[in-house]
């Protein structure tokens, strides 16, 4: 027999399902967002080895997902947990003073920061957005975990070694250097490591630790070769440094001989200065890609101003060339400076070097230029405490002293005071041998450099007992 509901049941039936209805359609429909703008933040760091001890990136994306401009958005990190993850300055931009977003704008940041201390495990960083009016906080965060390769990671390096003796800049037969000592170092390693290369000039370390910085220079090397200063590599775990090819060059001075004389021993100032430059190839092969660089070492511009075009090709071009065993001969000239006159000299002091080459030779000349007197005031004394500066009662007193030219013709003599400070009366300014009487010699060199008034200054001369 069928049963049916009574007309009370049927209606409350009804109104149950009405109800699952309606509150199904509710559900259904989308969250209500106040109207304004709305920052979405999201953050990740770039694929990528990072080290500790890197500038490890993060990748900053806000976006505005309301619909209404956003302005004065500023963002900020911290360390969430970890050790600590300091921002470089100046890496947030414009979000730092307050950038703006228009409705629906998107834009990525790369910031940067570094891994502070030794603290063990790896930072968790939380970036923060923030705009007046955002109507909806809940995604202005992000964590970010900042993960560099294990500090314990190790990896091989290896390669050869070779002396490039006829600068062709390739390893060629015989050119093997074997016996040297192969050192790795740098920082955060507890030690150096290294090893002996052998009869191919090969190295190897299997198991160097991770770092920015490894250097890889060697040692007990009775040729003379010279290496780049430290082959510096980077090592992440990767093993991309275990075919390294290391070239060693003789240094130029071996096969470049330089000269520079001055036409005359005196020149007065503003006259024009003749020097010779003489330039020899000593070694078996040309030398190529020559050039020079002139300098004055104290900075006293009181050195002779040679024009750049009167070096031809060893000028700027760094273009000059010499056969092997040839002689070459380069004329130059230029204006005496006046300000020559207080110091008592000019000079040339020049480099010569190579765009390929290691430790070209330095020359230089000398020629007077007489003129100007004054009082050339010094202090003689002895390091009694022995820290390397004068002190009170350090003074040499009362002794005999002199001025010598360098071919030893006395000049001026004079008594040092109570202090040890000595002064000789209208000596010409230039370089002089100074002495004092008694067991007592120069630590140093014993020769000063008296410069007349307003470039002047009292020289110093420390003595110990014979």
């Amino acid at each position: 027999m069928r049963r049916t509901l009574p007309a009370r049941s049927v209606r409350a039936v009804g109104a149950l399902t009405l109800a699952f209805t309606l509150t199904g359609a509710v559900a259904a429909l989308p969250a209500y967002a106040d109207p304004g703008p709305n920052l979405k933040i999201t953050a990740a760091v770039p694929e990528g080895r990072w080290l500790r001890g890197d500038h490890i990136p993060i990748d900053v994306t806000i976006t505005n997902i309301g619909d209404a401009k956003a302005t004065e958005v500023r963002a900020t990190g911290s360390t969430y947990s970890g050790p600590y993850y300091g921002f470089d300055p100046n890496t947030w931009g414009d979000l730092d003073t307050g950038a703006s977003f228009e409705a629906g704008e998107s834009r990525t940041y790369r910031v940067t920061g570094y891994i502070w201390g030794t603290e063990a495990g790896n930072p968790m960083v939380r970036i923060d957005v923030n705009a007046p009016g955002d109507t909806d906080y809940s995604d202005n965060s992000a964590d970010v975990p900042v993960n560099p390769i294990p500090p314990e990671t190790t990896e091989r390096v290896a390669g050869q070694v070779y002396g490039d003796k006829n600068r062709d800049g390739l390893l060629s037969p015989g050119e093997e250097l074997a016996g040297l000592t192969a050192v790795v170092g740098g920082p955060g390693l507890p030690q150096e490591l290294s090893v002996v290369t052998d009869a191919a000039g090969r190295f190897s370390f299997d198991a160097v630790p991770v770092g920015t910085i490894r250097v890889v220079y060697f040692r007990n090397d009775p040729d003379g070769w010279l290496f780049p200063e430290g082959e510096s590599v980077r090592l992440d775990g990767s093993g991309t440094h275990q075919n390294l090819s290391i070239q060693g060059r003789q240094p130029l001075e071996k096969d470049l001989q330089a000269k520079i004389e001055f036409g005359k021993a005196s020149y007065a100032p503003g006259e024009t200065a003749t020097a010779k430059v003489t330039l020899t190839n000593s070694g078996a092969y040309p030398l190529s890609g020559l050039y020079v660089t002139c300098s004055d070492p104290q900075g006293t511009d009181i050195d002779l101003k040679i024009p750049q075009e009167q070096w031809g090709a060893f000028g700027p071009a760094q273009a000059g060339t010499l056969a092997a065993g040839e002689r070459l001969v380069i004329t130059l000239t230029g204006q005496v400076p006046e300000k020559a006159l207080y110091f008592g000299k000019t000079l040339l002091y020049c480099n010569f070097n190579g765009k390929t080459y290691l430790r070209g030779p330095w020359v230089s000349a000398e020629a007077k230029v007489p003129g100007k007197r004054a009082d050339s005031r010094g202090l003689a004394w002895v390091d009694k405490n022995h820290n390397f500066q004068p002190d009170e009662g350090e003074g040499l007193a009362n002794v005999t002293a002199t001025l010598s030219t360098k071919d030893n013709k006395l000049v001026s003599f004079a008594r040092t005071d109570a202090k040890g400070f000595v002064t000789f009366p209208g000596v010409a300014a230039g370089e002089y041998v100074f002495r004092v009487a008694g067991p007592w010699q120069a630590v140093d060199s014993p020769t000063i450099q008296h410069v007349a008034p307003p470039y002047g200054w009292e020289w110093r001369v420390q003595l110990q007992p014979r």
